[in-house]
């Protein structure tokens, strides 16, 4: 479990390697106020959502032989979730906070490569914590780039900025090489 935690939080970030929330992290990389009452939606959205699926596809879903409905069911636990948290902060703090896809892809890629409910909240607690991470990273490169953007090409931004995270994947991919694996220097 400790190894699927760190392989969603390290080596096959969300944001890099699947590209879940990559519109998400550029948006929210301008300004940081708003982050802590979009993660506390999102964690209790992710978390609530997987674990309520992952008891009603192993209760239902299989004992009818009809799992491939289970992004059906995904998608009307994680509406009926999601509904009911985004009223309350409404109700309480008056702000907005909606979210679909990041949250939604995050349930189902943790529910598609798990196979007990500890990993899948492994997975969903890791891949909600790199992208957390990634945050400052990407605050980071984006105020480089605003330093080094000049005033006669501004739509040059966009095209560096994918090409720094291209660079970020490479270096993180560069871990998983055949050749640093223990079974190969044997």
């Amino acid at each position: 479990m400790i190894f699927t935690a760190l392989h969603y939080f390290i080596f096959s970030s969300v944001i890099l390697i699947y590209g879940i929330g990559l519109n998400n992290s550029i948006i929210l990389s301008d300004s940081f106020s708003v982050l802590k009452l979009y993660f506390v939606k999102s964690i209790l959205t992710v978390l609530s959502t997987t674990v309520l699926t992952w008891v009603i596809i192993q209760q239902f879903l299989i004992p009818l032989r009809i799992t491939e409905l289970y992004p059906i069911v995904a998608v009307l636990v994680f509406m009926a979730v999601s509904i009911f948290l985004e009223t309350m902060i409404r109700i309480t703090t008056r702000s907005v906070t909606s979210d679909f896809g990041f949250s939604f892809l995050i349930v189902i890629l943790a529910l598609s490569e798990s196979i007990s409910i500890l990993d899948t909240i492994a997975v969903s607690i890791a891949s909600l914590l790199s992208f957390i991470v990634f945050l400052p990273v990407l605050y980071m490169v984006r105020c480089k780039l605003d330093i080094a953007e000049t005033a006669e090409h501004p739509e040059n931004l966009k095209s560096l900025f994918l090409i720094a995270l291209a660079v970020i994947v490479m270096i993180i991919s560069a871990g998983n090489v055949s050749w640093l694996t223990s079974g190969v220097l044997k």
